[in-house]
């Protein structure tokens, strides 16, 4: 399946390379006198910058490109995990015009460790739950899918009890869809690499500080058991989100009943994969859930040209809009509110727990902590 799926998108990249370097080219290129397209700019600023994997099916859709060209800037992105973005960037030789991560806390440690202070804010998502008919019928009865301002949500408390009894998909009654012998657990990306597991040790570690974000290493060392057994259960996890999510809707209800995705990924009808609307594919909010605000931090004047261009263009906002994006400041009428959110802890707290559950990947029943 991988390969089928690695073959996929190297045919993918191809196609839109080509189907960019076409769009560029005539929105951009000269005339049949030599001239800039009327309305754009002529001379092109390379801007590079290093993004969470969530957006690039945004950021290299041809018609983004051409639009970008036309205001000047040829935009070359690599997708890399919220940690490895702060890894790299800790390098002062880093190549990078600007980053945009999906966490904030991560985009407030980019700003202290490069000492930038203006930043913009484009677009949001919120964390969801991507599951299936079945499997919500199926979690009602285990107490875990429950009403919250009559809204269908997904308890990440329940889950969290039913993983500290070891109870597996196939123990729940009546389970058709999903009965393989896995703990009922939410399927997430591996936390070292990706941005999104980050939002779920937000998410998982407020649900079990009471409601509230940690913010001291005591309510760490409260929550810790818990998140060590949420991810050692799970064993081998995805590096990055889109591949969860590509993994959620190829491997469907059996292997993947419930995953932790952005709601774009979920709501995006212009990408080359989507969710089909067959009635069959779910998306409920988690409760609690967190907001992914998408941040440009800019390090060059290329990054910050950039980062007004995606905050303010109206044709950029548009395409932003076709992806799933939440659009900052802008009502939303074909989507709801999710009912319970909260703001994700500092930085240091996070990468705090992030090093443990990377440090002790495993989980000692015997003991009820993570292994050492």
């Amino acid at each position: 399946m991988k390969a089928l799926r690695m073959v996929a998108l190297l045919v993918s990249v191809v196609l839109v390379a080509v189907v960019a370097w076409a769009v560029v080219r005539r929105a951009t290129g000269p005339d049949r006198d030599g001239d800039p397209v009327a309305g754009c700019v002529g001379e092109q600023t390379r801007v590079s910058g290093v993004i969470g994997s969530e957006k690039s099916p945004y950021l290299n859709d041809p018609r983004v490109l051409a639009r970008l060209s036309c205001l000047g800037l040829t935009l070359v992105v690599d997708s890399k995990g919220s940690r490895d973005m702060v890894n790299t960037l800790s390098n002062d030789a880093h190549p990078y015009d600007f980053a945009f991560p999906s966490s904030t806390s991560t985009a407030e440690k980019i700003q202290q460790l490069r000492g930038v202070n203006d930043t913009y804010k484009p677009f949001s998502s919120v964390m969801v739950v991507a599951t299936w008919n079945p499997v919500v019928t199926l979690l009602k009865g285990a107490g875990v899918v429950t009403t919250v301002q009559d809204r269908p949500v997904v308890d990440v408390n329940a889950l969290v009890e039913l993983a500290r009894k070891g109870t597996r998909w196939n123990q729940l009654k009546g389970n058709e869809s999903s009965p393989n012998n896995k703990v009922v657990l939410l399927r997430t990306t591996d936390p070292k690499d990706s941005g999104s597991a980050i939002q779920f040790v937000s998410i998982a570690s407020a649900a079990l500080n009471g409601g509230r974000p940690v913010s001291s290493p005591a309510d760490v060392a409260k929550v810790l058991p818990d998140m060590c057994r949420l991810m050692a259960y799970q064993g081998t996890k995805e590096e990055t989100s889109q591949d969860l999510f590509e993994q959620y809707l190829s491997d469907k209800a059996v292997r993947s009943p419930i995953a932790l995705i952005y709601e774009q990924q979920f709501l995006d009808s212009t990408s080359a994969i989507t969710v089909p609307p067959d009635g069959e594919h779910v998306m409920l909010f988690p409760n609690p859930t967190v907001y992914a605000r998408h941040t440009v931090v800019p390090f060059t004047d290329a990054g910050n040209q950039l980062g007004r261009a995606l905050d303010s263009d109206e044709q950029l906002q548009n395409l932003a809009a076709e992806y799933g994006f939440r659009l900052d400041g802008q009502a939303l009428t074909d989507r709801p509110e999710p009912p319970v959110v909260q703001e994700p802890p500092e930085y240091e707290l996070l990468e705090s727990m992030l090093l443990e559950l990377e440090k002790n990947p495993s989980f000692d029943d015997t003991t009820g902590k993570c292994a050492k």
